[in-house]
């Protein structure tokens, strides 16, 4: 009688825990370590923006956290690998616009927008347009006006054909009405090495990856891509400045596989959000350059912000004939 009394109690108690919207799971989340897909190699940008908030975000956390670096696929093999694992929030991914972009291309395996759902950006980085630092080019008004006369003879360099490297390229160059010719490389550094042996005119990098080498004067700054002049480099003029419509910068986010419980989406984005306040982290994008304009976005803010840049990459891919 009385094991068929505790059978029954323990049947009403888990009816009552139902209707309550919990789980015994759910009270203890996270009872497990949470793991960060960063779908990179170590060293990267993305790589040192993840554990540079994993720091700060450590100490707040109930559980361990593991960092797993998965490059490989431009991107989508750490995505795909995410999309896999259960929604349960114990796997998180990190996700840059390189996910954006292959949102808009045809059967991809899986789908940022589809498959995901955004916890927050997290940052949001400045392209700067550089040249050699003993260039004939001055100014970007100079550079522009070589280019219209010499349409396809502009060389300049990224790391991703097809991806964020040229579309960021070709983007800027079409609004300023000049045919680009986007050249390959396998690294920065081999960029840099190309723009300073004079073997191409310039590129499209990230301010903190090129900062070091325009100070020391062996590259020089024609224009920062965003809304207005960069602290770090004030002497340079902004794109809109110039009269360029063109505001686009590398974005860097956190997602879950979609049909992640809510209470635990909530759970993830409140804490993450907290570390981005700790000291560690502030002094990150202090060094990296990154406090020139927000870069956080709340889970509703964030997908907004990929549904209208995947319609921005969707139109510049079919510009470029990378899909139809």
């Amino acid at each position: 009688m009385k094991k068929g009394n505790s059978g029954l109690g323990l049947f009403l108690f888990s009816i009552l825990l139902g209707l309550a919207g919990g789980s015994v799971s759910d009270a203890a989340y996270p009872e497990r370590p949470i793991e960060i897909i960063v779908p990179f190699g170590v060293g990267g940008g993305s790589d040192t923006a993840v554990r540079a908030v994993a720091e700060g975000l450590k100490p707040l956390l109930k559980a361990p956290l593991l960092i797993t670096n998965m490059p490989g696929g431009g991107a989508t093999k750490g995505m795909l690998h995410v999309s896999m694992q259960p929604a349960d929030g114990y796997t998180v991914l990190a996700v840059t616009t390189s996910h954006l972009i292959d949102a808009v291309k045809p059967k991809t395996r899986a789908h940022l927008l589809r498959d995901f759902d955004p916890l927050m950006r997290i940052q949001w980085d400045t392209t700067t347009v550089f040249v050699s630092g003993d260039s004939k080019f001055k100014t970007l008004a100079e550079l522009v006006d070589w280019g219209k006369k010499n349409p396809r003879q502009l060389k300049f360099a990224g790391t991703s054909p097809g991806g964020w490297s040229e579309i960021q390229t070709v983007a800027f160059f079409k609004k300023l009405g000049v045919e680009v010719t986007f050249m390959p490389f396998d690294s920065g550094a081999e960029i840099k090495a190309a723009i300073l042996g004079g073997h191409i005119h310039g590129a499209l990098e990230e301010l903190a990856e090129t900062l070091p080498l325009a100070k020391a004067g062996k590259l020089k700054a024609l224009c920062v891509i965003m809304e207005k002049r960069h602290p770090a480099v004030p002497e340079v003029p902004c794109s809109t400045e110039l009269g360029v419509d063109y505001t686009h910068g590398l974005m860097r986010a956190w997602a879950v596989k979609k049909g992640t419980p809510p209470d635990r989406v909530r759970y993830l984005h409140d804490v993450i959000k907290k570390s981005l306040d700790t000291p560690v982290y502030q002094k990150f994008i202090q060094d990296s350059y990154l406090t020139a304009r927000p870069g956080y976005m709340g889970p509703e803010e964030t997908r907004k912000f990929w549904e209208d840049q995947v319609k921005f990459f969707g139109q510049m891919l079919k510009d470029l004939g990378y899909v139809k």
